[in-house]
């Protein structure tokens, strides 16, 4: 069984570094261990200078995440990732400060289903990226269960983000467990309940996923936290999938110590 690709995502651990120094970051992402990155457009979409920047580090960019919103379309993004010879475009945002129960996730699903569609004819698998407002319930049923329920299953696949997983309140490996067969990769990604009384129950309301996370987690590299990384793992490990990103927000060191903390992690704990 061969090992995947594992992969950084750069936004927005590395903040504006990605614009500012993007050779610098690539430098400290393959010192880390990593074989390449998961971004947006780099170098706002000149793929020749995006090409330049991560062949000189030995990189590949398998993933191409990008933000849902009105007039939603990723026509630029599959011709740029083409070019890069990648195989993953990731939306995420569905639901996200959008009022209306389940309807922006009814609403959501004809929108993705057309663009997996047209991904799809373009070679490429397109995913959706959960956060953690996608889990908070309406009438019983949850956004993001509505969501896989009315997408295309060989159209819109998903890319699991086991941190927001546990912090919308869902056993990460059950939930991964539960759609196996939707799972195109993951990100492997670690919290840490803080406070005197952690709560461990799950976020029960819309916010944006950024820290202060309510004051009641934190963003941790991996095996730091409280993510059952290895049962991810060992669901994921049969399935021989190609790409693996890890992924940390914020971290309290520089984020290419913290990447090497992780790929660190990965490779001794996991075997990856």
């Amino acid at each position: 069984m061969a090992s995947p690709m594992i992969g950084v995502q750069l936004n927005p651990g590395f903040g504006k570094r990605p614009v500012e120094d993007l050779a610098g970051v690539l430098r400290e992402v393959r010192a880390a261990g990593f074989d390449g990155v998961e971004a947006g457009l780099l170098c706002d979409g000149d793929v020749r200078q995006a090409g330049r920047a991560l062949g000189d580090e030995g990189l590949v960019q398998w993933s191409l995440h990008t933000g849902y919103g009105a007039d939603y379309g990723v026509d630029a993004e599959i011709e740029y990732l083409n070019d890069l010879g990648g195989k993953f475009i990731v939306v995420s945002g569905v639901g996200h400060s959008q009022p209306g129960g389940l309807r922006p996730y009814e609403e959501a699903a004809e929108v993705l289903n057309r663009v997996g569609e047209r991904c799809a004819a373009a070679g490429l698998t397109f995913c959706y990226h959960n956060h953690g407002w996608e889990f908070q319930e309406f009438n019983g049923t949850a956004g993001l269960d509505r969501l896989i329920e009315l997408t295309d299953p060989s159209l819109v696949k998903l890319c699991v983000d086991v941190f927001w997983a546990l912090y919308g309140g869902r056993n990460p490996v059950e939930f991964t467990g539960a759609h196996l067969s939707r799972v195109a990769y993951v990100h492997l990604k670690d919290l840490k309940y803080i406070g005197p009384e952690p709560r461990r129950t799950g976020v029960l309301h819309p916010i944006h996923p950024r820290l202060p996370l309510d004051g009641e987690a934190e963003y941790v590299e991996l095996g730091r936290g409280e993510v059952d990384l290895p049962g991810i793992w060992r669901l994921l490990q049969p399935l021989d999938q190609p790409w693996v990103v890890y992924e940390q927000d914020e971290a309290s060191i520089p984020p290419g110590e913290a990447a090497a903390i992780s790929r660190r992690y990965l490779r001794e704990r996991l075997g990856i």
